[in-house]
Formats: structure tokens, C-alpha cells, sequence
């Protein structure tokens, strides 16, 4: 029986990974993510799948794929699964906690174990401790739905919490056992699943740490009878951990893998200049602290941990307290409970006003004992650096900020609805007389400035190092808009097509 790689999502589009490996009668998943490309072609902020019609919507636009991997409990009456590919999966191998790789999972079968690193299954689970409301997002635990009173809908579960199974790809400590078993931030208990190795799967998989823009990310490997199948995920050489990929490289190469799949997000991207260290991006960053009296605010990607590592630093060496959002405190929290690293003794959590207490917010001030109240921060604005995105703009209505200087550290607009978004932004921070650096807008023309980010993904040029480093025997490119970019190595290529198996010899 040959070994067949399946990809579902991820082929000539940046996003959505969902591949399927077959062999031997054995199955594996590479990542469940959510395809923004593909929804964002149909659904905005307002409009979204119907949750009330569980996995309908989402196989109606081939949002997931028509495949018999899914919980009952969201396969309704008018959606017949009954013909699709019979196609086994032992497990799911998470790559890292961006929800274009696992912002699907939540769909899946409960009874298909998730494999992670331990950070990537913290990360996840204090997001659905905070409260992602979709389905797809329901992936360290959820409730089994009942049906609706038609029974073409679901009606949103009234039992306890269910916990996944979750096998780790490395010893994790007696704190994050703690925090995987309770329900915090929840107000239903959690039925707690199995929290295993990743050996006890009886598959031989190893798992290699990569660098990317969130902590915790990791390459797999799967031996099948072709050899050895291997895994990028996302990864870069240009980042702080660099040496964790250049690792990866060396241990993937000794595999003599059968097959790589390979992420090739630049592939398609003119953006030299993002080749950017995270110390360039620090550096840039703390220039433009230094010469500011009034309030600084800092954007960076949710979850970009090593850039609010920077952002401590920056605020230390800048005489001010960095605040963060209760979420990201919680978030914070979380990762203390994997790496030991105690991030929350070193920033302030800003209390944002609300009508009506949460269980996550009750969770962090019972933890650092004080959030800090806006009023704070409007009488002594030079003392701090907040943690804002474009989300979090109302509460400047109670800071009433003048002056300041708004320092944007995250990624281009591609997209032609991003740039009004942008548009939208510059609004908010020129109402309060803040400088802005980062990006620049001019009558509705947004422009961004170098040195303010780096990248999570590695360049094409590094790409190329990878491939021939590593050495395999086929190449599979994903996560890209540019696949035919890899033809041009003189290594045999195949390029998928979505849902078309490909053979590995």
C-alpha cells in the first residue's frame, strides 16, 4: 500500500494547513487550521458560520474538508457524511498555537488525540479558557451539543466540560498538569482526558523544536514503510532561537527523509527588508521609546511572546511599567506553568473597564493582586508602555491620552481590507495626538516603515538552505501562494492539489 499525503488546505494558499498522511493503515494529521483566505472571501466580523447548524456551514463552503473525522454531536440530520473518503487518523500533530494551524481542531472526532508541545497545549488551552466562542476553536475541551427542537440545529451543551486526550512530545511539569485540569476562567467543571506521552501513541514520530513567532512551535517526523515523512510547520532561521531550526535541519537530514512538506510562506513576498533579527526589531523599538514624554503605546501580534519579551526590556531600559491586557496576563500565566519564567512579576494588567466580572479577570488579579485602573495611567502617562492593538482603541476613551507616540511592530497589510483597517487605526491614534511609527497613512495610502518587524517565516533564500540541507527525496510545499517557486531547485517537486493524494514512493 503506498504512502499517500493528502493536503487539504495549505496548497497554493498561505494558511489552513490540514494534511493527511497515510501508511500502513495508519493515519496522521498535520495541523487543523483555519483557512483566512478562504473565509475571509465569504465571512467578516459580522458574519459568520452559524454555530447553530454545527459543521454544515463549514462543509457547505468547503471551509473543512468532506472527510469522516468529525464529532457526532455536530453532524446534523441534512449533513451526510456517509460517502466520504474512509480515512484513518491515530492522531493530530499540532505544530504551533496559530490558529491557521489548529483554529479547526475543534471539530474533530473526541476520541483522535492532539499532539503538542507542551507551551503549544498551554497556549491552547488558556484560549478557550478565554472564551473563543466558534467551534472550531473548542480544542482543548468543549461541551457536547444536543440537538435543537429542528433537528438541523444544535443547541449548545448543558454537561460538564469534556477534556481532549493530549499527548505531549516532551515531560511537562506538576504545575502545568495543575492548570490542564482545572477549569479556570469556565464556570462548568472539566472532565479531565488522558495528558500522555507522545510514545504511548505506538507510532514513530519524533518531534524537533523549530523557531517561529510563537514559542513552543515544533516539526515532526513520522516513519512509514516509504521512510521517513517529515514536517516543517513554520519555521524561520532569522530569529532569536534560529539555532532551534538549524538543529531541526541537521536531525531531519539524518532521517534520509522520503518526503518533506515544507511551509514557503515568502516564496511569493519582495520583503528583503523583513530579514530582520528580533534584535534589529528590539533595537528599532527602543529608539523610538527614548524620546518620548507622553504615553507610549506598543503593538505586536497576539501571542508574539518574544516580541512582549522585548517590550519588557524595552520597558525597563526606558524607566516605564509595561501593561498588558488580562488576556495576555492569563496567557502569561500559562507559559509560566511550562518554562518556569515568570513574565507576570515584570509587567502591570490593566484593569479595562467592564460591567460584569469574568472568571479569567477574577483568575488574574487574584493572581498579581491589582489591575491597574485607566485613571492611573491618565495622571502618570510617562510611566508606562501599554500593550494595545487596533482591538483595544475604545479604552483610550478612558485614558484621554495627549501626546505619545504609537509604535506598531507587527506585519504589512496584503490585503486590500487590511489597509482600511489601518486607515481606521491612524484615526484613533491622530485623535489623541500620538506620533506614529511603524506604519504611515496619507489619504488613505498606508505605507510601513522597515525595522519594526520581523518576520515568523523564513525567507525564500533560506527556504532553498532548508530544502538542500535537509535533503529529501521529495519535496511538498504548503502554506504558500508560490508552490512552483520550489521547481526551481532541480529537486523532484510535487505540487499538491487540494484533496488529490500524493504518492510517496
Amino acid at each position: 500500500m503506498p504512502v499517500k499525503v493528502t493536503v487539504f488546505d495549505g496548497a497554493d494558499c498561505i494558511g489552513g494547513n490540514k494534511i493527511h498522511l497515510g501508511f500502513d493503515g495508519h493515519g496522521v494529521l498535520f495541523d487543523f487550521g483555519t483557512n483566512f483566505n478562504k473565509i475571509n472571501q465569504y465571512y467578516d466580523e459580522f458574519l459568520q458560520p452559524r454555530s447553530s447548524r454545527g459543521l454544515h456551514d463549514y462543509l457547505d463552503m468547503d471551509l473543512i474538508p468532506h472527510v469522516n473525522w468529525y464529532r457526532e454531536d455536530l453532524v446534523l440530520d441534512d449533513v451526510n457524511l456517509a460517502a466520504v473518503p474512509e480515512l484513518p487518523v491515530d492522531a493530530l500533530l499540532i505544530s504551533h498555537a496559530h490558529i491557521d494551524h489548529f483554529g479547526c481542531a475543534g471539530f474533530l472526532d473526541l476520541e483522535i488525540p492532539f499532539v503538542a508541545t507542551s507551551m503549544t497545549a498551554a497556549l491552547i488551552k488558556a484560549m478557550n479558557d478565554c472564551g473563543r466562542a466558534d467551534l472550531g476553536a473548542e480544542c482543548a475541551y468543549c461541551t457536547r451539543k444536543g440537538p435543537g427542537i429542528d433537528r438541523r440545529t444544535v443547541l449548545s451543551g448543558k454537561g460538564p466540560y469534556v477534556a481532549r486526550n493530549f499527548f505531549l512530545t516532551e515531560p511537562h511539569t506538576n504545575g502545568f498538569e495543575d492548570f490542564w485540569a482545572r477549569s479556570k476562567g469556565k464556570t462548568k467543571e472539566l472532565e479531565p482526558g488522558e495528558l500522555g506521552d507522545m510514545g504511548s501513541l505506538g507510532l514513530e514520530i519524533k518531534a524537533m523544536e523549530v523557531d517561529h513567532s510563537i514559542y513552543g512551535a515544533t516539526a515532526y517526523a513520522v516513519e512509514t514503510e516509504a521512510g521517513w515523512i517529515v514536517y516543517s510547520g513554520d519555521i524561520r532561521l532569522h530569529g532569536a532561537f534560529g539555532d532551534k531550526t538549524r538543529k531541526f535541519m541537521g536531525l531531519a537530514k539524518a532521517l534520509s527523509p522520503a518526503a518533506l512538506i515544507i511551509e514557503g510562506t515568502r516564496t511569493s513576498r519582495d520583503d528583503a527588508h523583513f530579514q530582520l533579527s528580533e534584535a534589529d526589531v528590539a533595537s528599532k523599538c527602543r529608539a523610538a521609546a527614548e524620546d518620548v514624554d507622553g504615553l507610549l503605546i506598543a503593538d505586536f501580534s497576539a501571542r508574539n511572546f518574544e516580541r512582549l519579551d522585548a517590550f519588557i526590556g524595552i520597558a525597563q531600559g526606558t524607566g516605564r511599567s509595561l501593561v498588558v491586557t488580562v488576556k495576555d496576563a492569563y496567557f502569561l500565566d500559562a507559559m509560566r506553568m511550562v518554562d518556569g519564567v515568570d513574565r507576570l512579576s515584570k509587567v502591570l494588567v490593566y484593569g479595562e473597564l467592564k460591567s460584569k466580572r469574568s472568571k479569567v479577570k477574577d483568575s488574574v488579579e487574584e493572581q498579581i493582586g491589582h489591575l491597574v485602573d485607566p485613571k492611573e495611567i491618565a495622571m502618570h502617562p510617562w510611566e508606562h508602555i501599554l500593550c494595545f492593538s487596533s482591538y483595544d482603541m475604545g479604552n483610550l476613551l478612558d485614558i484621554r491620552p495627549e501626546g505619545g507616540r504609537y509604535i506598531y511592530s507587527s506585519s504589512e497589510a496584503y490585503f486590500e481590507d487590511q489597509v482600511f483597517d489601518f486607515v481606521r487605526l491612524h484615526r484613533w491614534i491622530t485623535r489623541f495626538g500620538m506620533e506614529v511609527r511603524g506604519f504611515q497613512e496619507k489619504e488613505g495610502n498606508v505605507t510601513f516603515e522597515p525595522g519594526y518587524h520581523a518576520s515568523g517565516h523564513a525567507s525564500a533564500d533560506d527556504l532553498t538552505y532548508v530544502v538542500e540541507t535537509i535533503d529529501p527525496d521529495l519535496v511538498i510545499p504548503v502554506h504558500t501562494f508560490r508552490p512552483e517557486f520550489f521547481k526551481e531547485m532541480d529537486r523532484k517537486v510535487a505540487l499538491p492539489r487540494q484533496g488529490t493524494p500524493i504518492d510517496v514512493p
